[in-house]
Order: structure tokens, then sequence, then C-alpha cells
């Protein structure tokens, strides 16, 4: 793979794997037909976890066999949405996968598809006048075809059974189970029956589903009486990943204002500054750049001197901008518009997002289904207000970060999506919010009528060191397979920033003189291994005809053909980690052995289990390199601190430590929904971020307390006091957030306090409270207070107060979580009535 996984993408391909490898015994042992499914949400990168699932399945994994002759038939509802597919393939595989056996189904004609092949066909490839047919519905014959795509799929599955694997994109679509619905071209494919030409169709031995709502999909495949394996992705994964943008900001004008070109030209002001802030992110970082892009929604019936005047609100707005920087994506014409003086290029939905000259796409209806387009940042659409559930469908494709990453460190704009909706008023805003939230698949925070509020002058600046130097905790960028593997990245990021010279070279000698070590070591062993692997025995029974006895004449030695040699060293290959296996092979060619002889004893030592030894010393070395540039590291910016420290983390809890970041600007919402209207939100002084000077509620910071009264009561209590110097309302995600890892069944997760008080404790000396209300009725409430409570204690030259809070009755109950012992006694609370107990024992009332 090109990439590295996330975590969560990494245990889905595991999953898928280890699905497909029961459904293939399955369908061998008994003829059982299975459905594997991978539900994942918007930008959780379902092409990428697909790209993985197929490379090891045709090459193998250190504990799986490759599968050299699998066949492949992806199959999609969109002629468009294949092309773009194969290209996602090709570029995450990074050439592993091989461009020259992926195919389209309609360049074959032969009587099967061949083995190792991955072919992609659109349902409408497969209709009913198609010209992949050889025989036609009619009966007539197409002379230009000797085998029709029926009969070559039929042929695969009639002579490859397990080795022909169906992979359905998108799912959800075509895969219901009404009468009707069931007659559809994908279904047949899937679950057999009578083609639309006439023809019987087997069912599939195997399928593996991809979709983002995968109800439909369970539902046909149950009726089909297939068994039912799922690999789900949770949206809360994706979001901490750093894989979707962190917010949208939704912004419309009041009722009685009509100014759409207005709205336009703030549209394009935004992009502008987008386009600024990457390209300040690219000079400091590094990062590759992101050039931004507008798409803009037209009315469905818009005149050409509607359009003119669009191009001249952008033209206006943004003068440097070339006529070939403004494209359509238009249904009609597929072909360049001329639009008075000017000729606006065409640029099909697919191209979109490799077409990085394309600054703004005027589109009218929903692009293309499966479009995706990372840079799209901004939105404008004058859409009616009935188009609210396609709008919100287009927002929710917008979400997916350009870097595959979140942007730390810099400008809170490059992880927002902002929309602008000149045409919809309140009660319509609501219907867009609505059907953004309902959509399980987008999870992501939603701004109504934003403000940017920024750092408050009123708060010292030694507050804002104290908040960026807090400790917290992240899930992890990436997940290795191995420690040495995760050394080689390591090695990589320390000779980029200049403290480890050459050291890629160090790492491959350091393991290769540790193998050699080991080889010294166990040189009796290994040589014995070597002499068994070289020869085979080879035992003689004898049979006589008709005769019930069998007569065991001995055993006698061959030679072990070169070709089976090959074989195991490949397998080797597979089990020691990483490089090890060919590093250590070309020392010992380089020590004059012969090639056959270093493959087999490095065949030897990976059946001897010296990939221990290897992951040891690996971590040592990783151990090493910390303790000698760790000071140096933390000097550095947190852009390289953020790449470095990850990779030289050694823990067992899947969670790793970092710092908050301390932003510069904090979007907030100043409305909230309320019914089917909106109410503004009430704001409070003190914080450290605050609404700029010269706007409405200046210097103040606004909460939606509507949910939880509680959190009102809190601030009423801790605004009071004259030692306040400002307090932060802790984000529920991201690195501007204190983060704290506990543990609850089986799986880490983070928890995030709500509030954070600093007050001045005399001398300039500044501490922090923490105050943390909370529902107490939550299977997992014990263990988030109890982490809080160890997080308190283990921190205590930071923390001055750490409370607990809840409502019992009518009265705020708050418990003290570092008191000695506490973390222990809450932690046991694992109901609702046993944590109003530990309240009741262990805390105190709360004004």
């Amino acid at each position: 793979m090109k990439f590295t996984l996330e975590e969560y993408q990494d245990k889905a391909v595991d999953s898928i794997l280890s699905s497909l490898a029961k459904a293939r015994n399955g369908y061998r042992e008994d003829g059982e037909r299975t459905a594997v499914g991978l539900t994942a949400p918007t930008g959780a990168g379902k092409t990428v976890i697909a790209t993985a699932v197929l490379e090891d399945l045709y090459f193998g994994t250190s504990t799986r066999d490759p599968q050299p002759g699998l066949t492949v038939l992806w199959l999609t509802d969109d002629r468009a949405l294949n092309a773009q597919t194969i290209s996602k393939i090709l570029t995450a595989s990074g050439g592993r996968i091989d461009a020259n056996r992926v195919r389209f189904l309609g360049e074959t004609d032969e009587r099967t598809l061949e083995a190792g092949y991955i072919y992609f066909v659109h349902i409408q490839a497969l209709q009913k006048n198609s010209t992949l047919h050889a025989v036609r519905a009619d009966g007539t014959r197409n002379d230009k075809r000797s085998y029709g795509a029926w009969d070559m799929i039929a042929n695969t599955i009639q002579d490859r059974g397990a080795d022909f694997l169906v992979i359905w994109d998108e799912a959800h679509r075509g895969s219901g189970t009404t009468k009707t619905e069931r007659k559809s071209i994908a279904g047949t494919i899937v679950d057999g029956g009578q083609t639309n030409i006439g023809t019987v169709q087997p069912p599939a031995p195997v399928v593996l589903g991809i979709s983002a709502t995968p109800d439909r999909f369970q539902a046909a495949m149950s009726a089909a009486g297939r068994t039912i394996r799922l690999a789900e992705v949770p949206p809360g994964d994706v979001r901490e990943s750093g894989l979707l943008k962190d917010r949208i900001l939704l912004r419309n004008i009041a009722e009685s204002q009509s100014a759409d070109n207005t709205m336009l030209g703030l549209a394009v002001k935004d992009l502008r500054d987008a386009d600024q802030a990457w390209r300040t992110h690219h000079e400091h970082t590094g990062d590759r750049l992101v050039e931004p892009l507008l798409v803009v929604q037209v009315e469905p019936k818009v005149t050409e001197s509607r359009l003119a005047e669009i191009l001249s609100v952008i033209e206006s707005a943004w003068p440097e901008l070339t006529d070939y920087s403004v494209a359509h994506a238009f249904g009609d014409p597929h072909g360049p518009l001329k639009v008075g003086d000017k000729t606006v290029r065409y640029l099909p939905p697919e191209a979109i997002a490799g077409d990085d000259k394309a600054r703004v796409v005027l589109f009218k209806s929903a692009l293309t289904t499966g479009w995706d387009c990372p840079r799209a940042e901004v939105l404008v659409s004058f859409q009616g207000k009935e188009s609210y559930t396609e709008i919100a469908q287009l927002i929710g494709r917008l979400v997916r970060t350009p870097l595959a990453k979140r942007v730390d460190g810099g400008d809170d704009r490059l992880n927002e999506v902002v929309a602008y909706l000149p045409g919809f008023k309140t009660d319509h805003v609501v219907r867009v919010v609505n059907a953004l939230t309902e959509d399980e698949n987008v999870k992501v925070e939603i701004l109504i009528t934003p403000e940017v509020c920024v750092r408050s002058p009123a708060v010292p600046n030694a507050v804002f060191e104290l908040l960026d130097t807090l400790p917290s905790f992240t899930r992890p960028k990436a997940v290795f397979a191995n420690r040495t593997t995760q050394l080689v990245r390591l090695a990589a990021a320390l000779n980029e920033h200049g403290l480890v010279p050459n050291a890629s070279l160090k790492v491959r000698s350091w393991i290769v003189d540790q193998m050699r070590a080991g080889d010294s070591q166990q040189k009796e062993e290994i040589d014995a291994k070597v002499k068994d692997i070289l020869s085979l025995r080879l035992g003689t029974t004898v049979v006589s005809y008709g005769e019930a006895l069998m007569l065991s004449v001995g055993e006698e030695e061959a030679t072990i053909a070169e070709r089976d040699l090959d074989g195991y060293y490949a397998r080797a290959v597979r089990l020691l980690p990483d490089g090890s296996a060919s590093w250590y092979y070309n020392d010992l060619c380089d020590r004059d052995y012969d090639e056959v002889d270093a493959g087999v004893r490095v065949t030897a030592m990976a059946q001897l289990g010296f990939k221990g030894l290897i992951e040891e010393q690996a971590a040592a070395l990783i151990d090493m390199w910390r303790d000698q540039h760790q000071s140096a590291v933390s000097r550095m910016q947190r852009s390289t601190r953020d790449l470095i420290e990850p990779l030289w983390y050694l823990g067992t809890t899947p969670m790793h430590p970092t710092t908050v970041e301390a932003r510069d600007a904090y979007p907030a919402s100043t409305e909230r929904i309320k019914g089917n209207a909106t109410e503004s939100i009430g704001t409070y002084p003190g914080h450290l971020y605050v609404i700029p000077a010269g706007k409405q509620n200046a210097g103040r910071f606004p909460v939606d307390t509507s949910r939880s009264s509680w959190e009102e009561a809190v601030l009423a209590a801790e605004l009071g006091p004259s030692t306040l110097v400002g307090w932060y309302r802790n984000p529920s995600s991201g690195r501007n957030a204190l983060a704290i890892p506990y543990e609850f069944g089986d799986k880490f997760q983070l928890m995030h306090p709500d509030f954070l008080f600093w007050h001045d404790d005399g001398g300039s000396d500044y501490v922090m409270d923490i105050v943390d209300p909370h529902r107490h009725d939550l299977a997992d409430t014990a263990a988030k207070w109890a982490a809080l409570a160890r997080y308190a204690q283990d921190h205590g030259d930071r923390i001055r107060r750490c409370l607990a809070v809840i409502k019992v009755g009518d009265q705020l109950r708050a418990l003290p979580l570092t008191d000695p012992g506490i973390g222990k006694r809450i932690g046991a609370a694992t109901n609702k009535s046993l944590v109003e107990a530990v309240f009741d024992s262990d805390g105190m009332d709360y004004a």
C-alpha cells in the first residue's frame, strides 16, 4: 500500500479477509454462499480498505497464503464511478496491483474471465440492448462477440467457484427485496436467476458488498439465503482519524433580504481566504499544495443572462482568476458553454478532483453518484428551498479532508466546509441541518450562523501557553503491522529532519547485525533446519491388489526442487517483518553464500521464529533513538513533533500521549435549532476565545446550554470568583480538545471533560480547575470519571480542582476527583444508584 492505514481501516481489512476466508471454505465444503459486507461512513476510505484487501488476497500476508489465481468482478451502477474507482485503487496501491491486470469487462471476449485479473463493469453495460451480449434477447447473434458478458460471468462461476469474487460497490442500490427490485441487473449477477436476455445465471459464490447504508443490502442477502458476515467502521473512528473535516458552516440571510450576488461574492472571498491559508500551510509544512474549489449550484432553469451575471460576480470578486479556472458540469451540453463573450469549459464530475486548474465549478442538479472532491471547500446553492435533502447530500460529499488528515497547528479554516444558502430562510436551514444530522454517515459538527471567535486580549498569554502544553492523548495516526516497519518510518522522519543522517541504512545494518548474532548463537539449530528443508523424506507403502494387508518398506530421501524452495523463501519474506528477510539474504550473498543457500537459510530462520528477535531489536533501537533525540524534537515546531513523536511510542495502550493545541480561532454557532426555527445562543464573558470587536456580543463566547441546565449552573458558579482569568469550553474531539483515555469493555475510548477554568493563585501562578457535568445513567460514566480522576492526580502540579457534577433530584452534587482513592471507588460504581451512593458518601453540594 502506498498509504499507511488508519487503525480502524486496518481492523476492517483484517475482518474482511477473515470473513472471505470463511466464505471460500464454506462454499468449497458444502456450497454455502456468503455475503461479506463492508459498512463504512462517508470519508472512511472504503476504496482504500478494499484495495488493501485485494493486495492481501493476491500477495498474501504473514498469516495468509496468496491467492494469485483469484478473479474479481467489481460491480457499480455508474460508468464514471468505475473509472474513478480504478484510479483510486491504482493510486492507493502504488504500483503493487498491476494496472495491466485491471480491465473493463467489455474489453474481454473469452469463455471465462482470466485468473489473477480484476474486471470492472457497470450495470448499464448489461442492459437488454447492450453490445456486450453475444446473443440478444430476440435470439439474434452479435457478430462482434463470441462470448457475451452473462456467459463469461456464468462460466467463471462454474469453473472457478470460490476463486471468483464479486465486489458490489454502493451495494445498497439495486439490492431491494421486492419482486421488481430482485430482477435488477446487479441482483442477478449476485444471486442468479433469469437474465434480461432470457438466459439463466448461477449465483455468485462469494460477494463483498461495500456501502455506507447497508440495510437494504443485508435484507436482500438474507432474503437470498446467504450467510452474512459484516465488517463495520464506527463513524466516530473516522472523525477521530482526521479524514473528515471538523465542522460545516451554514450561512444564510435574514428573512426579508434578497442578496444572491452578495452571498456569491462572499463565497468567492471565502475561497480566496482558503487559497491563501493553504499556500501558507504548504510553505510552512511542505505538505502538498491544495487548490481549494468553489462549487456553485445554479438555478434549475438558469438563463444565459443569469449565468453571465454569476460569471461577472466571480470575476469581480477574484479578478486574477482566468477563464480556464471556471468550468461547468451541466448534464447538457457535454462540451464548452458559450455565455456572452465568454466560453466556459466542460468538466465531467469524475474529473473535477484531479483538475487543479479548476477553481470554480458550476452545476445544476446533484453531481454524479459517488462524486468525490475533497478540495471542494465552499458551496453556494441557488436552488429552491425544496432541495434541502439534495443539498444536504451534496454537503455530505464535501466533508473529506484533502490531505487525508486533520490540519493541525495552522488556520482552522482548513478543517471546515462553508455552505452559502442565499435562498434559504430560517426554517429551510433547519431542514438542511435536520437532513445532515439524521444521516448517520455524516458525523461532522454543524455550525449555524457561525462566528469565528479570536483569542481574548483580556486573557494573559501565559494561560494560552498552559493550554498549549496541557498533556492530552490522541488516537494514533498510523498503525504499524510490526515494530520493524515502525522503525523504518521513524528512520525516514529522523533523517528528513536532520537528526539521524543515513538513518535508513543504519536501520538495515542494525537489524542485519542482530540477525547475524542470532544466526551465530543458534548455528547448529539453523544448520539442522537448513538440512531438513533441502531434503524431502519419501515413505513407500506397498499394497497388493486384492489384499487387505499393506507393507511399509521404509523411507528414502530426495532433493527438493528449486521451485519449491522459491516458494518457501517467499513465505519467509511474509513471515519476517518489513524488509528484514531480503536485507539478510543480501548480506549472506555478500558473504559469498550461493543464492539458493542464502534463501534456504533465511527460510530456516523464519521457521525458527526469528521474527521475535527482529521485533525485539527494532523496539530497542526505537527506544534508543527516543532517548537520544526526544529533547531536540520537543523544541521543534508542532507539525514536526506530530510526525515524529507517534513513531517512537512503544506503549501498549492504543492512545498516544500528546498535548492540547491552542488554536488561533474558535468557530462557534451563534444560533441553535428550536422546533422549526432557530434562536440565539446565550453568550458568556471571560472565555479564552471571544467574538471579535465590532460585532454583536463582542468579547463574549456563545455556549449552547439548552440540552443541559447543569452546564448553565456550572457556568454561573464558576464564572463568579474574582481570581478567574479565563475559561475554555472543551471541544468534543480534535487536537484542540483535552482528551483522556478510558477503557470500557474491551475498547479504549477518549473522554473530553466539559469545562476548564484558570485562576490566579497568587504571584502570577495560574492553576486549572476541571469541571465535568455529566449524565450518570450511561454505562461508561464510571469508567470515564475513574480515568479523569487518574489524570487529575497524575497532573497535580497543574490541576487544583477536578469535579464531576451530577443532579440528584433538584440538587447538584459534586465529587472531588483529586481525593485519594476516589478513582477506584467511582470506577466500581457500575450503575446509576451506585454512582449516586459514591456522590452521597464522598461528594458535596454544588452551588
